[in-house]
Formats: C-alpha cells, sequence, structure tokens
C-alpha cells in the first residue's frame, strides 16, 4: 500500500513538472512567437532588426486557432538593446522559442555577423537549429512580399531548406553548423544566399547560390553554377541533376537523377606538397534525353564517363578559383588536421593539390533503358 501511495504521488509530481512549461489559451493569447530574425545597421554599423511574428488569438466565432502576422523594426547599440526596445512597444511577450531562420542582409555580413551572433547563441530562447541566410536585395521589400504558399518568410525559408535535396546546386546552413565552422581551422564556410525572384508570377525567395563567409565575414559569392561542385568537393549532394551532353547529337543533353552521393576524403603530405584526393561515389538514374537513343552499354558507358569527367573538370576549377584567394571553403586545414594534428595545418591551402577520383553508377528508369522515335 505504502509503495502504490508512493508511486502516485511520484507519477503526480512528475505530471506537474512536466506541464508546467506548457502554454494555456489564456496565456497563449498575450504571446508573440517570432518567426524569423532579419538583421541589418545603419550607416553607423548599428544593428535594425526586423522581427517577423505569428501574433496567436482564439476566435469567439468558431472557437478555433487562428493568427496574424506583425512585422516589428527596431534599433539600438546591440541585438540585445533592439529586442529590448521593440518589447516597449508591444503589448504582447516576444518569444524565440518558434523562430526557423535567421537572415543577415549583405551590407549587415560583410559588416561581421560576429557583431550579432553571440546574442542568437547565448540567449536562453535562442535555437541553435533555426536556418541561418544571407539576404541580397532591398529588407523592407523583403519582409513586404506576399507568398501565397506561405504567410510568414520564416516558416517558408525553412521548408525551403527542407526540400534544398531537390537540387544539386542550393547551399543550406543552419545555426549549430555555423557554430562549429567559426572555429574550425579552414574559418570559412558557405551560407545560403538567398533574394527575390521577379521573374515568376508572383514574388518568391530563392536560393540563388551561396555567400562566403571568412572570419564572420561576406567576402564574396559563390555563384549557382559553382554550387553543385562545391556541394559535391564538401559531401553535401541529397539530390539533384547531372545535366550530361548527348552522346550523338550536338547541342542536346541527357538528364541523370542523383539517387545518393557520397565524398570519402584522402589527404598525404609529400615534402612541402600535400595530396588531398576526393572519392565521389555517385548513383545515377536516367530521367530523360532530349534526342532518341537505344541506350545500349557502349553508350551508357560514354554518358557514365562524361558524367565522371564534368564532376573532375568542374570539381578541380573551383577548387583551384578558391585556393588562388586563399579561401578555404573545402575544410582542407581540418581533413589535414585529424591526420597530422601536430603540424600547423594554418596556410595548408597554398600548398594542396586536388585530385578528384569519380565514380558514377547509372541505373535504369522504371526499366526502360531506350528511346527511340
Amino acid at each position: 500500500m505504502i509503495y502504490m501511495k508512493k508511486r502516485i504521488i511520484s507519477f503526480i509530481l512528475c505530471i506537474s513538472i512536466l506541464f508546467s512549461g506548457c502554454y494555456s489559451y489564456k496565456d497563449i493569447n498575450k504571446v508573440l512567437f517570432v518567426t524569423s530574425f532579419v538583421v541589418d545597421i545603419d550607416n553607423n554599423n548599428e544593428p535594425i532588426i526586423y522581427l517577423e511574428t505569428f501574433k496567436p488569438y482564439r476566435s469567439n466565432i468558431s472557437g478555433s486557432e487562428k493568427g496574424q502576422r506583425i512585422v516589428y523594426r527596431g534599433t539600438g547599440k546591440t541585438v540585445h538593446e533592439v529586442i529590448r526596445n521593440i518589447g516597449l512597444s508591444s503589448s504582447f511577450r516576444i518569444d524565440g522559442t518558434q523562430s526557423k531562420a535567421i537572415i543577415f542582409t549583405t551590407k549587415a555580413a560583410e559588416y561581421g555577423i560576429d557583431k550579432f551572433i553571440d546574442f542568437f547563441h547565448r540567449h536562453q530562447e535562442g535555437l541553435i537549429r533555426q536556418y541561418i541566410a544571407i539576404y541580397d536585395g532591398d529588407v523592407e521589400k523583403l519582409l513586404q512580399t506576399q507568398i501565397k504558399s506561405e504567410e510568414y518568410i520564416g516558416l517558408f525559408l525553412a521548408d525551403l531548406m527542407d526540400n534544398i535535396k531537390v537540387s544539386s546546386k542550393a547551399v543550406k546552413l543552419s545555426m549549430n553548423d555555423y557554430l562549429n565552422e567559426r572555429v574550425m581551422e579552414s574559418t570559412a564556410c558557405i551560407m545560403s544566399l538567398i533574394r527575390l525572384d521577379e521573374t515568376q508570377m508572383e514574388n518568391l525567395i530563392t536560393i540563388d547560390g551561396g555567400a562566403i563567409i571568412k572570419n564572420d565575414k561576406m567576402v564574396n559569392k559563390l555563384p549557382k553554377s559553382e554550387s553543385q561542385a562545391y556541394n559535391f568537393l564538401a559531401d553535401r549532394i541529397e539530390g539533384g541533376t547531372l545535366e550530361i551532353p548527348h552522346p550523338k547529337e550536338k547541342d542536346k543533353f541527357i538528364t541523370l537523377e542523383i539517387l545518393k552521393s557520397k565524398t570519402k576524403n584522402k589527404i598525404e603530405k609529400k615534402d612541402n606538397i600535400v595530396e588531398l584526393t576526393k572519392k565521389i561515389k555517385v548513383k545515377t538514374t536516367l530521367t530523360g534525353t532530349q534526342s532518341p537513343m537505344n541506350f545500349t552499354e557502349e553508350e551508357l558507358n560514354i554518358i557514365k564517363a562524361r558524367a565522371e569527367y564534368n564532376i573532375k573538370k568542374f570539381s578541380r576549377e573551383v577548387f583551384e578559383k578558391y585556393k588562388n584567394e586563399n579561401i578555404d571553403i573545402f575544410d582542407v586545414a581540418d581533413i589535414y588536421n585529424r591526420k597530422y594534428h601536430k603540424e600547423d595545418s594554418k596556410n595548408i591551402l597554398k600548398n594542396t593539390i586536388l585530385k578528384v577520383d569519380a565514380d558514377v553508377k547509372i541505373e535504369g528508369s522504371s526499366n526502360k533503358f531506350d528511346y527511340s522515335k
């Protein structure tokens, strides 16, 4: 009997502890949930923060949960001061636990992300799983954009990042990833670069390559045309396509869908030269051709060879470009440091030679390997 009483008391205590932090309907109507933070700077390099918020409320008519989008703008000397200043103009408590994205303008990123990121890292409501992106364009135009598929920019951006595997040319980075990258030997990483796509029937947010961050500052842009090669080298391919020149028809292409990709590193020091070998294995399937083919074994081998050639060619070109600029977006210093941890790896990139070993496997699509008129 005493044992049962102890179990009941323990159960009641557990329930009270577990559910004490939950919002009641009465409480939730007094809270503004931030869906995204947008960080800009003024002419004095002081932060301008935009908060995209969700104001929940309970409908008196239907009894269902609805909400309202409210955007706040604040200024101050620090991010924390700005948030507090915004709080002075709101009758609701601002809650950052539901934020999906932190967006920096190119102006703020070029000035230095380190001036602002510490608040999002240290604050008790900060989330390391939210995405970080750089926005290239007019920030107020971004916040005034109405996207039919998703009212909230923060939620739209999170869905966009989660759906990134459909393209091998897109780049994404979470808060957690960035906090890890900024303390690595290479001191450089790639963030998503977003902009408004005004070529569509309605304005949409699109990922337009990447922003190159070195020592917490944006120093350059990674064009979309180079993003796929970067993703192969960095082992960040989740899906996408390869467009291969047609073996027989000029200006025609064959499309391979990437099903799986894996990149392994091998690094060797030879005198004053470092050889970095990237072994890239790609599993693909045929998804289309712009001109008829029989897809014989010989033709499939030609397609395979051309796919491997393109991966090697573009990977080497991108590597050499940023090697010459001394921007280690490929984490060469960290790869070297893991094997030769007692040696200095600070400027190892300039002495590194890249070798790329690509292996593309082609599978059929719906068991159909031919295409004829």
